[in-house]
Formats: C-alpha cells, sequence, structure tokens
C-alpha cells in the first residue's frame, strides 16, 4: 500500500493517473490522504505530493495541472532526462526532478490533442505534432518506464516495499477492409475491373479474376481470413477480428450485400472476438455508428462491445464520448496510422478520461501498437526491417508487463505476391509469442497453412 499526501480537495485526476500507475503498472494499491497529521504517523511507503517539505515520504512537486479542472493551459514544456528518459513539468526541488504524476496524466489524457489542432488529410491528430514524437520517445512506454522508476526510488527508500508487477501479454488482431478481392463486386465492377485489366494486359490478374468469380479457385482475401483464423488456432491463441460495414466508397466497402458466404463465416467462429470496424464515414457521426453496430449485432446475433475505427480516424476527445455513447466497452483505435509506438505513452490498457469535462469513464482504451500498414505503406520498410522493428516493439512491452498489441491486415498478406509479408507475420506472431511463454514452440512451415 502507497500512501499518497495531498492538500488539495479535488483529487479526481490524482486519482486517475495513481490508479493507472499504481494499480495497472505497479499491480499495488495506494490511498490518497489530504490530512497532513494522519500522514505523518504512516510508517510505510509514502508520497508527499505537495510543496510544503514535510521530511516524510518521497517528495513530488506539483506543476498544478492535476488540480486544475478543464482544458489545461500548458506555458512550460522544457524537456529534460530522468533515468535517462525524456520527461517535462521540471521541478528544481522534491525527489523527483519533475512532477511524474502530472506529466504521466498529460500524456495518458491525450491533453495535447484537445488543444493542438494540426490534422492530416483524414481529420486525424497529426503525428508531428506528438509531444512524444517531436522528443524520439513514441517507440518507449514512458509511462510505464516512468513508473518503474518510481519504483526504484521507493524501494531505495523503504527496502520493504514490494510490487508484483504486471505480466506482459500478446494480443493479435486482425482487420477485415475487404473480404474479397474479387467476388460479390456486382456485375457493373467486375465487368469494369475486368476491361482495366484487358486494357492493361494484365491477363494474369484477368485470369485470376474469371477463375475466382467462376468458383473454380477461392477468393485471395477471403482465403487468408480463413487461414488466419486456422493459424491461431492451431497456435491455441484466441484473437480480435474486427469487421468493416458501411457504405462502398473511396474509403468503404468494396463488396455488394449480401455476402452471404462471408457472414454466416462470421456467425460460426470460434475463440475469436469479433468487433466492429465503424466506416470512415463514422467519423464525428455518432448515429452512423450506433446504425452499424446494430447491423453488425443483427448479423451476429449477439453484442458487440470492442470497435476500432477504419484508417485509425479518430479525434479526441470525441470518438471516444461516441463509443461511450454507442455502448462500447473496449476501443482499439488508439495509435497513429503513420507511425509505430505508443501515442499515450503506457503499454497497458487504461480507461479514459474526458479532460474537459474532467470525468473518468468505463471505456477501456487498449492501445493498437504497431499495425501492418503503417510499416508497409507510410514508412515502407523491407520486411526484413520491419521484423526487427516489431520486435523491438514486442520487447519495450515486455520491458514494463505491457501488451503488444498488432494490428493485421488479410488484405497484406494475401497471395504469392505478398510471401514476404506473410513470414513476417509468422515470424512476429511467434516471437511475441515467446515472450509471453519461453516455452512455446514455434509453428513450423507445415503447420502455417497460409498457400
Amino acid at each position: 500500500m502507497i500512501i499518497i499526501y495531498s492538500p488539495e480537495e479535488n483529487t479526481k485526476r490524482l486519482n486517475h493517473i495513481c490508479q493507472h500507475i499504481f494499480e495497472n503498472i505497479l499491480c499495488t494499491e495506494f490511498k490518497i490522504v489530504n490530512e497532513k497529521a494522519g500522514y505523518l504517523r504512516q510508517t510505510g511507503a509514502c508520497i508527499n505530493y505537495s510543496k510544503e517539505p514535510l521530511h516524510h515520504g518521497l517528495q513530488i512537486i506539483p506543476q498544478g495541472l492535476l488540480s486544475e479542472t478543464g482544458i489545461p493551459e500548458i506555458h512550460d514544456m522544457e524537456a529534460s532526462r530522468w533515468k535517462n528518459f525524456f520527461c517535462f513539468f521540471g521541478q528544481k526541488a522534491g525527489h523527483i526532478p519533475f512532477d511524474l504524476f502530472s506529466a504521466a496524466f498529460y500524456l495518458l489524457t491525450s491533453c495535447e490533442e484537445y488543444t493542438i489542432k494540426q490534422t492530416d488529410e483524414h481529420g486525424r491528430f497529426d503525428v508531428n505534432s506528438s509531444l512524444l514524437y517531436r522528443n524520439a520517445s513514441l517507440e518507449i512506454p514512458l509511462v510505464d518506464r516512468w513508473a518503474y522508476g518510481l519504483k526504484e526510488e521507493l524501494e531505495k527508500r523503504y527496502p520493504d516495499f514490494k510490487c508484483k508487477l504486471r505480466e506482459y501479454r500478446f494480443i493479435s488482431t486482425v482487420d477485415v477492409d475487404y473480404p474479397f478481392l474479387y467476388r460479390y463486386k456486382g456485375f457493373i465492377k467486375s465487368t469494369g475491373a475486368m476491361l482495366r485489366d484487358l486494357l492493361k494486359f494484365d491477363f494474369r490478374s484477368m485470369g485470376e479474376r474469371l477463375r475466382v468469380i467462376s468458383r473454380l479457385v477461392p477468393d485471395p482475401y477471403m482465403q487468408t481470413v480463413e487461414e488466419t483464423d486456422d493459424f491461431h488456432k492451431k497456435a491455441g491463441r484466441t484473437y480480435y477480428l474486427f469487421v468493416l460495414l458501411g457504405k462502398s466508397g473511396k474509403y468503404g466497402r468494396s463488396t455488394v450485400k449480401p455476402t452471404v458466404y462471408y457472414d454466416n463465416w462470421l456467425k460460426n467462429m470460434e475463440k475469436v472476438t469479433v468487433g466492429q470496424h465503424p466506416s470512415y464515414d463514422t467519423w464525428l457521426n455518432p448515429d452512423l455508428l450506433i446504425r452499424e453496430k446494430k447491423e453488425l449485432e443483427e448479423m451476429l446475433g449477439r453484442q458487440v462491445t470492442v470497435n476500432r475505427r477504419h484508417y485509425l480516424r479518430i479525434t479526441c476527445p470525441q470518438s471516444f464520448r461516441e463509443s461511450i455513447l454507442a455502448g462500447y466497452k473496449e476501443d482499439f483505435s488508439f495509435g497513429f496510422a503513420r507511425a509505430p509506438g505508443f501515442r499515450s505513452g503506457t503499454a497497458i490498457p487504461y480507461y479514459f478520461y474526458d479532460v474537459e469535462q474532467d470525468t473518468p469513464s468505463d471505456l477501456l482504451i487498449r492501445p493498437t501498437i504497431m499495425m501492418d500498414s503503417t510499416l508497409i505503406i507510410h514508412l515502407g520498410f523491407s520486411p526484413g526491417y520491419a521484423l526487427l522493428k516489431i520486435k523491438q516493439l514486442a520487447d519495450e512491452c515486455k520491458k514494463s508487463g505491457g501488451d503488444y498489441l498488432c494490428l493485421w491486415h488479410n488484405s497484406n498478406l494475401a497471395g504469392k505476391k505478398n510471401k514476404l509479408w506473410k513470414d513476417v507475420f509468422i515470424a512476429s506472431f511467434n516471437y511475441a509469442v515467446s515472450l509471453e511463454n519461453p516455452g512455446f514452440l514455434p509453428l513450423n512451415n507445415s503447420q502455417k497453412d497460409f498457400t
């Protein structure tokens, strides 16, 4: 049990960040007290979170963010280092050279995204504006590292202080934007595609398209969805599958309805959590978000409680408010499309806190650490370098007992042209599982089932 002294009456923000640091990361209990005399009588591990030098416990000087309400106006973001990690909200007094609690709250609640309005062409918060990205710390779960640093300082002062610590987990997720490459496109679209193949003299694609439409061979995208499911089953792993519905268009569905085979297959899936992949157009459109959720629930015949937005198209806090309104319990949308890493500074799930309204919520945010399209399309990595990057990110999660949560698309694994990326998927899967279970035996070639 950690006893934290704060003279402030409003401790909602302090309580929220302490829950993440002590309960989620360090797996220990804490208690916030505002009565000085009672705090001074404590004999166990204590933190004095005030400007007053009480000479009792580990002192952290407040910057002021946690005693405020509403959107903060931050003026001093001067960068410094602590235990060789980037930090800010520096303080000259106290035993920690910066306000660790305020800095962690600032990152975990995405305070900067409430005020910085620089966005990309999809309306998403621009990664180049991210404090972590600008300070070369996006690929480090910084809040987790600070928590471990705090643990070290407490252990120095209180040798009997012990933490159980959270254990690393690997969470595999797949987004199905396009279940079919050729099938279920409709007569007009399929005819137009074949004409384009003919004009380009791309007889291989035209032949494959005809064979698939004639049902002589499986559709490569759907085949990959099924093979990926089988791969997880043979590895004894559950996973999340996010399904895109919505209308057709440039960023939307590419098939006509009903896709009978696909729909029936989804209904009968086992050992997988099927989640909503809200369409591009649900951005700032809660009515459409709710309609798509209901459509998927009617199709599956069961409730859908998890989601990840298409294109990771979110804006904070509106998108999370909409997720709560729609009845989701977990949101997997938080990650940058153009850079891998830890957007909120942690590899550990946490509950959304609305800074503008100063209210906690029951919506669990599960940060997406790596998306395949980020490495393949946006950064243009080779398969070999991508695998090294993935291993690095998984290692960072392992160090803090976090969740290495990866995102792959069936379309990036389908067909012979993507063979090397299938190999990366399998190798990174085996590596991530081995970090969780050192006795894991990697799936060999005969078990892969990717054609």
